[in-house]
């Protein structure tokens, strides 16, 4: 009774304030208009739901390919839309005196809450649309998860959208199928996980086991953690680029379990802002603080890595890069370029009030161990922590078995352990510059606040101001224009990324636009063929001449005068897939233009290289 009284509250108060009801359907051609108001109760629930059930030939197919929603309007769900069907919901770009729709969970007929959106079947597009996921009331999450997907081989893109998920303790995506393919472009996640207390919850995707997950050019603000995370079985590509992380909990990015990731042009302030105690760091088996960018804690399964990703894989990837017959953790991609990151004072001083709890880093010294050794010829070592597993009877199963399920840890020790080069990892001009946020509406004092009463009962005091981080009054209020600025006022930031633009999204940049390739390959090789000009140039004598492989070869670089005749070779040996550097005396020659020359395989590339003495 109480949960319809207030379903009807709300239904009255929104066909009072909305300004844009009407109850008809429109078709254009292949596109299906459609108003928030239900043709069968004329009230502002379920017209979403009846549409899409009605659209059907009597054939049983689909009478349209594009379902569009109106601008300013809400759909309240009456029940979670099956997409068994490629589902397209779209709307028109928003402007400043038109807000994007809002669909959000209702009441099912029994008066049960609409726990997800919707269950997905097959390819899906969202387009310019605002999802809450929000009770109808305000109070609470919908369902600990808002997506579910139960298919494998899929697209599902969301472009333009804005999602917020407050109070969920869990994902705002699940997938139970693997292997789909995600495009995040041009989105807002805000408001994500519960405003008070707790630290893991809030994720934004959760199990995704992606064949790529794609985010560019998007914005997460104030949420609890991993706005890209694989599932137990990995995401194959990870790309990010161009996009705004400001405020989370816990970890921004879940970088473990990828086998391609790629993050670039991201602006990082105050993630991962609760950081690591001294308790916390022991139980790491590298006994260190996570840091942003980590691959410490959680790493691949080297047979199952092979064994999914590698030559006869389950996923078909076949993936070797050396050529060898086996994937190896070490042969990962991960590139890392031209990314800033920063803390606010406020949350330096939350870290500051707790001496067991260390400042968070861009990343932790194994972790740059990693980068560091990406281009030796031999092995390095590393002190790891390795434990010990034993049965619930108390029998030792051993170190670190695959399958833990039922075991606990009775005993640990330091080892050294030895890591191929990784010899795919890439660092580039990373940043820790103070961007100069406009206006994040002092959320990171009240993160910081709410941090610092996590901790506080973790030691057994008592919360003396307690806080909703997100500083938001009213999650029904829907405020558009959004009132928050993500823009920032740091100059040399504003040029810092690869392409000369902002590095973070550009959404906070009016007429500077980010055109996002929906169509890019995520099976696109690991690397390029290259050959680089060399350095210095001009030279005398010597000079460095680096080429990157994109598979194991036979290689020949050799040096040619103007007249094509051939001088010297440099190098003729087999090299891996990666990146190489070699270097070039050239105490004999005269000065004078000459060519260098690299040939592997069946693909050659040639440059120009000037010799002063």
């Amino acid at each position: 009774m109480k949960r319809t009284l207030v379903l009807s509250v709300i239904v009255l108060a929104l066909l009072l304030c909305s300004t844009m009801l009407f109850a008809q359907k429109e078709s254009k051609g292949d596109t299906l208009i459609i108003g928030p108001i239900s043709e069968v109760t004329q009230q502002p629930i379920g017209a979403l739901n009846e549409a899409l059930k009605a659209d059907t030939t009597a054939t049983g197919e689909r009478a349209h390919k594009v379902y569009k929603l109106l601008p300013n309007a809400q759909y309240i769900l009456t029940e979670v839309i099956q997409g068994d069907f490629p589902l397209v919901l779209v709307a028109d770009k928003p402007t400043n005196e038109n807000r994007p729709p809002i669909i959000r969970g209702g009441l099912k007929p029994d008066g049960s809450a609409v726990n997800l959106w919707w269950q997905l079947y097959d390819h899906a597009t969202f387009k310019n649309l605002w999802m809450s996921g929000v009770n109808l009331d305000g109070t609470g999450p919908i369902n600990w998860i808002a997506q579910e997907v139960n298919t494998t081989g899929k697209t599902i893109w969301y472009d333009g959208c804005i999602i917020e998920y407050p109070y969920t303790w869990w994902a705002t995506f699940a997938d139970w199928g693997g292997m789909n393919k995600y495009k995040l472009t041009n989105c807002i996640f805000q408001y994500v996980g519960n405003p008070t207390g707790t630290t893991w919850n809030g994720a934004i995707s959760n199990a995704l086991h992606a064949d790529s997950m794609i985010v560019r050019n998007s914005t997460f603000f104030d949420f609890g953690c991993f706005a890209v995370a694989p599932g137990d079985n990995g995401n194959f590509y990870t790309e990010v680029d161009h996009c705004t992380f400001v405020n989370s909990v816990v970890h921004p990015i879940d970088s473990h379990r990828h086998v391609l990731r790629r993050y670039t042009n991201n602006l990082f302030v105050n993630c991962h802002a609760f950081s690591d105690d001294n308790d916390e760091i022991a139980r790491h088996f590298d006994v260190e603080v996570k840091g942003l960018m980590n691959y410490a804690e959680i790493q691949w399964d080297p047979q199952t890595l092979d064994s999914l990703y590698g030559p006869g894989g389950v996923y078909g990837k076949t993936y070797d890069p050396d050529g060898d017959g086996t994937l190896i953790p070490e042969e990962q991609m991960w590139e890392l370029k031209n990314n800033c990151w920063y803390y606010t004072q406020p949350i330096i001083d939350y870290w500051a009030q707790f001496p067991n709890v260390t400042p968070n880093p861009w990343m932790n010294n194994y972790n740059k161990a990693m980068f560091a050794h990406a281009n030796d010829t031999e092995s390095w070592t590393w002190d790891l922590k390795v434990y010990t597993w034993a049965d619930t009877a108390g029998n030792i199963v051993g170190q670190n078995p695959k399958d833990k399920k039922g075991l606990h840890i009775v005993d640990s020790t330091i080892v050294p352990q030895t890591h191929k080069p990784f010899k795919y990892f890439v660092e580039e001009n990373t940043m820790n510059e103070d961007p100069g946020i406009i206006d994040m509406n002092d959320c990171d004092v009240a993160l910081a606040q709410n941090s610092i009463n996590i901790r506080t009962e973790w030691a057994g005091g008592t919360v003396a101001n307690p806080v909703k981080w997100h500083n938001v009054a009213d999650y029904l209020a829907f405020t558009w224009p959004l009132d928050y600025d993500l823009g920032y006022t740091n100059t040399t930031l504003k040029t810092a990324g690869i392409d000369g633009k902002p590095v973070g999204s550009l959404q906070w940049w009016p007429g500077i636009e980010y055109v996002a390739d929906v169509n890019t390959s995520v099976t696109a090789k690991l690397v390029d063929f290259e050959l680089e000009q060399n350095y210095p140039n001009p030279f005398n004598p010597t000079t460095s001449i680096t080429f990157t492989l994109n598979k194991k070869s036979q290689v020949e670089l050799k040096v040619y005068n103007i007249l094509g005749s051939e001088i010297t070779t440099i190098l003729n040996a087999t090299k891996a897939a990666g990146k190489h550097r070699v270097s070039f005396d050239a105490k004999d020659m005269s000065s004078g233009v000459y060519f260098y020359q690299l040939k592997a395989g069946d693909q050659t590339i040639t440059r120009k290289m000037m010799l002063m003495k």
